[in-house]
Parts: structure tokens; C-alpha cells; sequence
């Protein structure tokens, strides 16, 4: 989990220089809603979206707990978490090979007009990370990390502050 924590801290940071240069294309998020609705049925396939609703009750129960609790990190999780409408988590490394062939197509054209942030690689895995960076550079809105490879997708709808994520990472 700190792994990926700091993978999106530096997918965060580095292209900002880059981004303000030119209009970015925004993540399709209604698009991607729908295709992981499409494919939740199969077997294997592991899918667990959270609304607007169910976000803002997730976020309370965090606040709630930041306040009794002396524990900066949770404090910072919440500051990071507070621009975070809606999200989705998406793991379907255990379905049938044509469905993780085809899920990964679909995606992967989805997400090719998207701004890419970074691309990782760690040997044969490569993590895609879209979003995009607004005119000031200080929030990324609609960030997705997504992995053909390790057959994993997670998408935080809404925006993120990078200073409260570089606050978190700087610890």
C-alpha cells in the first residue's frame, strides 16, 4: 500500500511542468462506470464502486475516527480524501483469460484520449496513471491508476490536492 501511496505521490509531482502547457483531455468517467458494469458479472471479476452518498459517509466515519485519535496520518488522509467524490476499485486477475484480454482492451482504448500523468514500469508491469492538472497545479482531478498487467484499475473521482498529498509523502 505505501508502495503504490508513493508511486502516486511521484505521478502527481513530476508532470505538472509539462501539463500547463497544453489543454488536457479529461478522464472518461461515465464511460469507465459503464464498462466495469458491463463486465462485474463474470467470475472473478471484482468490482467495488462507491456514489457520492457512500463516498461522503466513508469520509465522516475517517474524520470521526482523525478526531478521536492522535494519529497524524489519519488527519492527513483525511485532507487528502476531501475532494474525492466517488471512486471505484477494480481487480479481475482471477476471471478467464478472454475476459481479462478483453476488459484490458476496452480500458486501455477508454483511457487512450485521456491525459496521461506517468507510466511506471517494474520489470514486465507497467502502471498507467490519467488525470488531469488544473491551470494553478495544485489539484489533479479524476485520477486513475491502471494496470493490464496486474489486472488492476482504481479511480478517485473528483479532485486531489497535491499539497496535502506531498505533506502525507513527505513523512
Amino acid at each position: 500500500m505505501r508502495k503504490l501511496f508513493f508511486i502516486v505521490v511521484i505521478a502527481l509531482a513530476l508532470p505538472l511542468a509539462g501539463l500547463a502547457e497544453k489543454p488536457a483531455k479529461p478522464v472518461p468517467g461515465t464511460q469507465i462506470s459503464m464498462l466495469i458494469n458491463e463486465y462485474r458479472f463474470y467470475d472473478g471479476f471484482e468490482a467495488v464502486k462507491v456514489g457520492r452518498l457512500g463516498t461522503k459517509i466513508v469520509k465522516a466515519l475517517i474524520q470521526s475516527g482523525a478526531a478521536h485519535e492522535d494519529d497524524p496520518d489519519l488527519k492527513d488522509a483525511v485532507k487528502v480524501l476531501k475532494g474525492i467524490k466517488r471512486l471505484a476499485v477494480v481487480e479481475y486477475s482471477d476471471c478467464a483469460p478472454e475476459v481479462r484480454q478483453g476488459f484490458s482492451q476496452k480500458m486501455s482504448r477508454l483511457l487512450s484520449g485521456a491525459e496521461m500523468l506517468m507510466e511506471v514500469k517494474d520489470g514486465s508491469d507497467i502502471m498507467r496513471m490519467y488525470g488531469v492538472v488544473d491551470d494553478r497545479g495544485d489539484k489533479v482531478k479524476d485520477f486513475v491508476l491502471f494496470s493490464p498487467e496486474d489486472c488492476t484499475l482504481i479511480c478517485l473521482f473528483g479532485s486531489i490536492s497535491l499539497d496535502s498529498v506531498m505533506a502525507v509523502a513527505s513523512k
